[in-house]
């Protein structure tokens, strides 16, 4: 499931109430993120500004960052219900929610090297679903709000790991250009990843990726 950044829901906000024109990208272009220690572990000493992917009591992967170094409980249970900006104190460490600093595009860590570059995919009626299933083609009816890839999204194959040590793939990420950009929307993986040199190219297959646009 996507969230979408601060930055759509300005320009939508503009176009559709305040009389402002968008022009919306003609490719859109995914990216892989990055947390520099994983899953949260118990018992674990954690230093300031570490990144880790913690699954919270809603079932989904939240980026959190240690705001205050420590060691965690020794255990989790439901230590965390994945608010947006919660500080969590966690044995001696406090660990902060990002959502925030992700929709203002300011926490993406992408991989680099080893081949790694965001995937292209150009925005279609073919490319996506409409509104009323997966896997239709023509323009919106239904009543879900939600759209999801018709078609795989593909990286490179990697020639080098895109993650070492500790660090694992945690979400994904959508921008309107091939770096940089304006961050469009961003979502968490169901599992973590560790993509390795010389393995298959990664992809999303086709309905991997859903977007929904709430009430």
């Amino acid at each position: 499931m996507g969230m979408f950044s601060d930055y759509v829901q300005n320009k939508m906000t503009d176009l559709l109430y305040r009389g402002q024109a968008f022009t919306a990208p003609a490719t859109l272009y995914f990216g892989l993120l990055i947390c520099s220690k994983g899953a949260r572990a118990n018992s674990t000493s954690y230093a300031l500004n570490d990144t880790l992917a913690i699954l919270a009591n809603d079932s989904k992967y939240h980026l959190y960052k240690v705001t205050t170094a420590g060691t965690t409980a020794a255990s989790q249970s439901t230590l965390y219900p994945g608010a947006v900006g919660e500080a969590i104190t966690d044995g001696s460490a406090v660990m902060t929610e990002q959502n925030a600093t992700l929709d203002a595009n300011t926490a993406q860590v992408e991989p680099s090297g080893g081949s790694y570059a965001r995937a292209a995919l150009t925005a279609s009626l073919a490319n996506w679903s409409g509104t009323q299933g997966a896997a239709t083609t023509s323009a919106s009816s239904g009543t879900s709000g939600q759209s999801s890839n018709n078609v795989d999204i593909i990286f490179p194959q990697p020639s080098a790991d895109w993650v070492s040590g500790t660090q694992k793939i945690w979400g994904w990420a959508c921008w309107d250009a091939s770096s940089a950009g304006n961050l469009l929307d961003w979502g968490p993986l169901g599992t973590l990843q560790t993509i390795a040199n010389g393995q298959a190219a990664p992809k999303f297959a086709s309905t991997a990726l859903s977007k929904t646009i709430g009430s």
